[in-house]
């Protein structure tokens, strides 16, 4: 519970109540007069949980974290586009949503023609480490062979990839 959860777009939150789910509690969300976004859980005391609104995203956390909403240097860049693709409902874990995101062996015969294809099924040596200074998993020099990296492709390239994991939530 102790960590920052993204639980909508800032431009989806109102001065209207809107009910959403978090980790099995029913939270209530909406702007004040001020604009300031409150998170309170449906049938509690109406203490407002924490709320940061960074990457134009709104974050919460039920419990007491010890740092702040991770931190993605790329999201606060003013020439970069953020596109929000709203909520995706799997039902998983946590951690089995970050394996299979971790997991390039399986592109091509799960994601075929798009993420990977066959014959190209070899996974390339790439580095693995715990980084202690942001604590964080990070997997860097990933590289994969994806037959449609764009709508406008006219080919197959070899995409490179970089996965930093900061919690299986995030």
């Amino acid at each position: 519970l102790d960590h920052w959860y993204c639980i909508g777009a800032s431009t989806g939150i109102t001065a209207t109540p809107k009910r959403d789910r978090l980790l099995g509690h029913d939270l209530t969300l909406h702007r004040d007069a001020g604009g300031k976004v409150i998170v309170t859980e449906v049938g509690g005391d109406g203490t407002a949980f924490p709320v940061r609104e960074r990457y134009d995203c709104v974050w919460t956390t039920l419990g007491a974290p010890e740092r702040d909403v991770v931190d993605i240097p790329e999201g606060e860049e003013s020439d970069r586009r953020k596109v929000l693709c709203g909520t995706v409902a799997v039902n998983a874990s946590g951690l089995r949503i970050i394996e299979n995101f971790l997991d390039m062996a399986h592109f091509p015969f799960v994601h075929t023609d798009i993420l990977g294809s066959e014959p190209h099924t070899e996974v390339l040596h790439y580095t693995t480490e715990i980084r202690r200074d942001v604590d964080e998993v990070w997997a860097t020099n990933c590289q994969f062979f994806q037959p449609k990296a764009a709508v406008s492709a006219e080919g197959g390239i070899m995409t490179q990839y970089m996965y930093r994991v900061s919690t299986p939530f995030v």
